[in-house]
């Protein structure tokens, strides 16, 4: 079969974008966006997404924020209301909405990538003022080089590598250290303090309320992005990077 021969490579990145309207939501409500990758038709990009934060008031703001982005060209919400999150596992957040976004092909980071041989490998994060993008290519350690210090220069961001290996490496690890990983910030940030304060320990040496209030959420809260993060730390077998 033709292509057979050829090696897919996993790479994984974070970056912030100032000129992205994720980051006008980011910045003005708090709320985070998860990005499942698009299509372009001419100068224009669409894109569906989903806007995820603790509360449906905070996902409404945020899809207004989105709305009232000069750098959205026209937004359609797929569903009716803000509901409860069915956002992958990977994200967090209570509620969420899923939305179609058009914008303009170059104001999208996104598709910087995909017009460089680049595809979206499950979802791309966009939290606490950081994106994350985890993607799947052919391109050679040098090409990739190439091809970010391209992306870089003609788009407004700022772009770290977190991690280039072979995808058949990537697939047959599924450490704990991995999962760790794959957690997103406030999920790490949680589980992270969570076993630094002893809450792990029996007896236990804090409470979930004082976590909360280190953490300055509510505790629902807290107790959302420790069952999360649980559930991928805690089942190897249901993990898959």
């Amino acid at each position: 079969m033709a292509g057979t021969d050829t090696a897919v490579t996993y790479v994984e990145l974070t970056l912030t974008h100032p000129g992205c309207w994720t980051t006008e939501v980011m910045d003005e409500t708090g709320a985070g966006v998860v990005g499942y990758g698009g299509t372009v038709t001419g100068d224009l990009a669409r894109e569906r997404c989903s806007i995820y934060g603790d509360s449906a008031e905070q996902v409404e703001l945020g899809v207004d924020v989105a709305d009232e982005s000069t750098r959205i060209e026209s937004i359609w919400r797929v569903d009716t209301d803000a509901s409860r999150s069915t956002a992958p596992r990977a994200s967090i957040g209570r509620y969420s909405q899923d939305v179609l976004i058009e914008y303009e092909y170059e104001s999208g980071i996104g598709t910087a990538f995909s017009t460089h041989g680049f595809v979206l490998d499950g979802t791309s994060r966009m939290e606490n003022g950081v994106e994350t993008w985890p993607l799947l290519t052919t391109s050679t350690r040098h090409e990739i080089e190439s091809q970010l210090a391209e992306i870089r220069e003609t788009r407004d961001v700022s772009l770290s590598v977190e991690r280039v290996q072979p995808i058949d490496r990537r697939e047959s690890s599924g450490s704990f250290h991995d999962r760790v990983a794959s957690l997103t910030n406030r999920q790490r940030e949680a589980f992270e303090l969570a076993r630094a304060r002893g809450y792990y320990e029996w007896p236990r040496r804090t409470s979930a309320a004082d976590l909360a209030a280190e953490l300055d959420v509510s505790k629902p809260t807290l107790l959302e992005h420790l069952r999360s993060a649980e559930a991928i730390l805690l089942d190897p077998d249901g993990y898959h990077g």
